[in-house]
């Protein structure tokens, strides 16, 4: 019988979550050959395809679009398991992210973990917003990068600019949305009042909205942060949508100079980024 050894599986959440390996790699502090060892190990272990190349990232296919689905709910479910379980004196760092911080600003609060503590094991958990302030309210997140409503503790980094894309730069009123809770969305959908729309799909990651408004499903909003994603464009007027507030958490579990340099390394990236796009 086939089973799923849990460092590959965490190889290729992050993979699909950065849309690719030396995206991934780099934020998971281990070499592109290792993360691509990990999802070719997978994939003889279940006997099928689950990534193909896509201009400069990955695509899923069709199975791995399904194990993206479930490898979220396995990996935090053996991780709640051993933190339950196993007495409490581990000495690792988590950071718990919203996907959309994922491409651009991860890795750069992942370098400075590991570069503060390098002698700790750094983990990555991303996930949605309303996820990642569980974790912190729970105690278990060390670094926390969420959106909109904050947790307790945190502090509000910068404001995120909202923009609607799609495959066609005239799509039809059709949305393809994050399922609730969604701070992005909810934001969203008060911006076009009373403006007709139809959801056309509700997607639980960000890989399926993005594929999903690739493939002309419908329009979707996301946050302006760097160069929109490969096959999407601008959807321009439209009413524009409110910006929504970036937040980050730290616990007492890592050195409280972190924080700061967290805060200012992200508006500085953001700043870029924004500007850029």
């Amino acid at each position: 019988m086939a089973t799923l050894d849990i460092t590959p599986l965490r190889s290729f959440a992050a993979v699909v979550a950065f849309s690719g390996v030396r995206r991934a790699a780099d934020a998971l502090h281990l070499s592109p050959a290792a993360v691509t060892g990990h999802i070719r190990k997978l994939e003889r272990e279940l006997g099928c395809r689950l990534v193909i190349p896509d201009g400069r990232g990955i695509a899923l296919t069709s199975d791995g679009d399904e194990l993206a689905v479930r490898a979220r709910d396995i990996i935090a479910h053996h991780d709640d398991a051993v933190r339950t379980l196993t007495p409490h004196d581990d000495n690792g760092i988590l950071v718990a992210a919203t996907e959309h911080a994922a491409e651009f600003l991860v890795p750069t609060v992942m370098a400075l973990v590991h570069a503060r503590h390098p002698e700790r094991p750094v983990r990555l958990r991303l996930t949605r917003s309303a996820h990642v302030r569980d974790l912190v309210d729970d105690d278990r997140a060390d670094v926390a990068l969420m959106l909109t409503r904050p947790a307790r503790g945190s502090v509000r980094v910068a404001p995120v600019p909202l923009q609607w894309f799609a495959h066609d730069a005239r799509p039809s009123e059709d949305l393809v949305l994050f399922a609730n809770p969604c701070a992005v969305r909810h934001e969203a959908l008060a911006s076009l009042g009373r403006r007709p729309h139809q959801v056309a799909a509700e997607c639980v990651d960000l890989t399926s909205v993005v594929g999903a408004a690739r493939a002309a499903v419908g329009m979707t909003p996301l946050p302006r942060i760097g160069p929109a994603h490969d096959g999407l464009r601008v959807v321009r007027g439209l009413p524009p949508i409110p910006d929504i507030s970036l937040f980050v958490a730290t616990s007492a579990r890592v050195d409280t100079s972190i924080r700061k340099e967290i805060v200012g390394l992200l508006r500085h990236a953001l700043s870029g980024r924004v500007d850029a796009a």
